[in-house]
Order: structure tokens, then sequence, then C-alpha cells
């Protein structure tokens, strides 16, 4: 009976640590994010009310690691002294073996009557117990499933539980001012060519309005020179990006942070698929028209007299050449590695004087994401959020649910991310697609 009340008030703490870890989890959707760039804004009343409930689950959290080991004693005190009925039932119907249970092998051992008769002071260490291997048929419902397994003899095993994490990945859409829609297609007019062939306007020409004006009746006024400007509609769908993953509703609850974890890689794969599909989407179905499949988008090859970060400037040349001025540069890892760890001719790193600016991650003033989502020995510059636009229609949710196939009958959950997003490229020329040529000294 003890045993029960102290497992009753185990589940009252959790309940209470859950309320409090809602509570937190709601204060976070609720930060406003105003600037597009992570930076999160709370009010004092969200501030002090987010400090209270995380002072006030790590209290509960401690109360119940209090309350497991105090289980764990009156648990002690309760064992039976006579053989376990899951050790005489396994042994029973053990088809002509003996089946013991897992803690009745242990009772029974002779490290263990050696530890009981020195009143548990020695010996120290750990014993070992081989259970063999169960079959199918044979398979015990009450303990392990079979196999070696080594128990403490003394002390007690700490969880030191799951390492997530720590640093956020560079996102793509970090470049992107943060822009909504309500509809579920998206429509515009991309401008594909430009023929400027502005020029002086003379007050009179001749009849012909070429020729220069000759004072008489037949002279005409002076006419502007017509230019040439093309545009096409395009229209693009707000698509569906999402994956799950099922768990059983024990694993849940035996680990409550396995959830938080669980949703945070879900949302990570749902952002590195968003990453490819804003770089590479081909278009088809329900795939986006990513930036480097849109056509009028400029390609730049470098020189191999140049180093990376030479060939790169080049290239936000060619963008400035059309008009536009580049936001950020999208590249591999790697690649950005080999700009950040260039040399000048003294040995020194180049980047730390001419290219980056303090912490941030900048070349030639642009804004720079290193994604694996970028192909090695590519990199692509432009006018994020203006000659190109990224709209939520959804941003990540992530859903629980018992209804998915057999999650009733099978004890699980399933957990699912997804979100929709639209790509709109309406100024292709002012990206540039560059490839990284090898250097060599000349």
């Amino acid at each position: 009976m003890t045993a029960i009340k102290e497992n009753a008030r185990i589940r009252e703490l959790k309940s209470a640590l859950q309320a409090e870890a809602d509570n937190i989890t709601r204060i976070q959707n609720s930060m406003k994010d105003e600037t597009g760039r992570g930076h999160f804004v709370l009010s004092k009343a969200q501030h002090a009310d987010y400090l209270k409930s995380v002072d006030r689950a790590t209290e509960i959290q401690a109360l119940i690691v209090a309350e497991e080991k105090a289980a764990g004693i009156m648990s002690y005190l309760g064992e039976p002294s006579s053989a376990s009925v899951a050790g005489l039932m396994a042994a029973a119907g053990g088809h002509g073996m003996e089946r013991k249970s897992l803690s009745q092998a242990f009772f029974e051992s002779d490290a263990y009557q050696q530890m009981r008769a020195s009143d548990f002071r020695e010996p120290r260490g750990i014993v070992t117990i081989n259970q063999g291997l169960y079959s199918f048929e044979a398979k015990d419902l009450f303990t392990l499933s079979g196999g070696t397994h080594t128990t403490p003899a003394f002390g007690t095993a700490e969880n030191v539980g799951i390492s997530e994490r720590q640093r956020r990945p560079n996102r793509v859409r970090d470049l992107f001012p943060a822009e909504t829609t309500t509809s579920n297609i998206i429509s515009g007019v991309r401008q594909t060519g430009f023929v400027n062939n502005a020029g002086m306007i003379p007050e009179r020409r001749a009849a012909d309005g070429t020729s220069a004006p000759t004072g008489g009746p037949t002279d005409t006024w002076g006419r502007a020179p017509r230019s040439s400007i093309q545009f096409e509609p395009y229209t693009r769908p707000v698509s569906e990006i999402g994956h799950y993953e099922t768990v059983h509703k024990n694993t849940l609850a035996d680990e409550s942070r396995l959830r938080g974890i669980l949703e945070r890689d879900l949302i990570d794969g749902v952002k590195l698929k968003e990453d490819e599909q804003i770089l590479f989407g081909d278009g088809v179905g329900e795939n986006l028209l990513g930036i480097t499949q849109t056509p009028g988008i400029q390609l730049y090859t470098g020189q191999s007299s140049d180093k990376k970060t030479a060939q790169v400037r080049r290239a936000l040349t060619r963008a400035i050449l059309s008009y536009y001025d580049p936001s950020g540069v999208v590249m591999h890892p790697l690649d950005f590695e080999d700009i950040e760890l260039e040399e000048d001719g003294q040995g020194a790193y180049r980047v730390a004087v001419s290219v980056a600016i303090g912490a941030e991650k900048r070349v030639w003033r642009l804004s720079v994401i290193d994604t694996p989502a970028m192909a090695q020995g590519k990199y692509l510059l432009g006018a994020w959020g203006y000659g190109a636009k990224l709209f939520d229609r959804e941003t990540v949710v992530v859903q629980a649910s018992t209804e998915h196939g057999n999650n009733f009958i099978e004890g699980t959950v399933t957990i699912k991310a997804s979100e929709r997003i639209g790509l709109a490229v309406d100024r292709p020329e002012s990206f540039v697609y560059g490839t990284f040529t090898t250097y060599s000294a000349a």
C-alpha cells in the first residue's frame, strides 16, 4: 500500500511538471519575431511568468527524483521472500527447460549469498547473470527477453538523459523578410527583359523625325526614344512539407524529454527539406520552383587565378550590373570554411581583416548562410526578399494523435510536423548561381 501511494504521488508531481512545461511552451510560442531574423520579443509580464514557470518546473523535477528514490526503498522493503510468480511460471512453461526471472536468478546466485553473509559489505563490484537466449515460443513476458545482463551490486544508476544539439542550423529562409499569405496559389508577373534606349530628346526635328529641324512649317516636335520591357505571368502553388514519427505511449510517459527531442528533429527535417526546395525544387507537381531552376538567373564560373573570396566578389558584380543590390549568399559549410581560412601573403587570415565583420557571417557585405543543403562547390547570391519572396501559409506545426492507423490497439502516438509555403521568383536576374573553380597560383 505504501508503494502504491508513493507512485500516485509521483504521478501527481509529473502532472504538475507537465502543466508547467505546457505553460513554458505556450510562452515560447507567443514570442514575436519582429525582425524575421530570430530576434524574439517578450513583454515584461511574459518574461516574469516564464521565469516563474522554469523555477517551479525545476523544483518539481527535484521532488520527482526524491520521490522515485523513496519509492525504490519502499519497494525493496516490501520484496517477498519467496520466489516470484513470474519465475515460477517461466520455469513451469519452459518446454522442459527451466526459465528463471532475472531477479530470481540474482537472489539465488552465489555472489548474492556472499554479499548477504557479509551484511552487504563485501565483495563489491558487479554480478553477471547469464540467462541464455529464449526461443520465440518460450518468450518470458515478465522479465527481460534474455541474454547476458549485468547488474550493479551496490549504488544506484543515474540517468544522464539525452544530450541535445546545441547549434541551430542556418536556414535559407533566414535571408528572407517575413511574409505571409492566406491563399493556396501565388500568381504574379515576372520581368524577363529590358532594353534601355533612353536618350536626349530634341525640341524639334525635321519632318522625317530624325534630321535636324529646318525652321519651316514641316518641322515636328522631338520624340522620346522607345525602350523595350518584357513580362510574363507566373503561377505557383502553396505547397506542404511534412513527415511523422510513431512512438509508444509508454516511452513518452517514461521519458518526458523525448517528445521535445522528437518534435525538434521533426521540425529540423521539415526545415532541411524547405532549404532544398527553395534552392533546387524542380517545380513539378507540389515541388516549389527553386531559385537555381528558375529561367533567367545568372550563371558564373570562377577563374582559376582567383581564390574563393575573389570569385564571390566577381559574381556579386554580375548582380550589381543588373541593377540589384544582393543581400546574402548561400554556400556549403566546407566552402565557407575555405573562405574563412584564406591567408594573405603574410600568413594572416584574410577574412579577419577585409571580408568578415565581427561575429557576423558576412562576405563582401553579404550575409552568409552555410548549409549542407547547398551543393559543395556551388553558391547562390542575390537580392533575397526582393528578387525572390517566401510566403508562409502555415508555419511549422507539430501535431500528436492516437487516431492514425493502428495507434489505438498498439498503444502508440503519431507525432507529425508540417508547414505550407510558397516561393515567388519575380526578378531572377537579381540572382547569380556560381561555381567555384579550384585556385591555381600563377
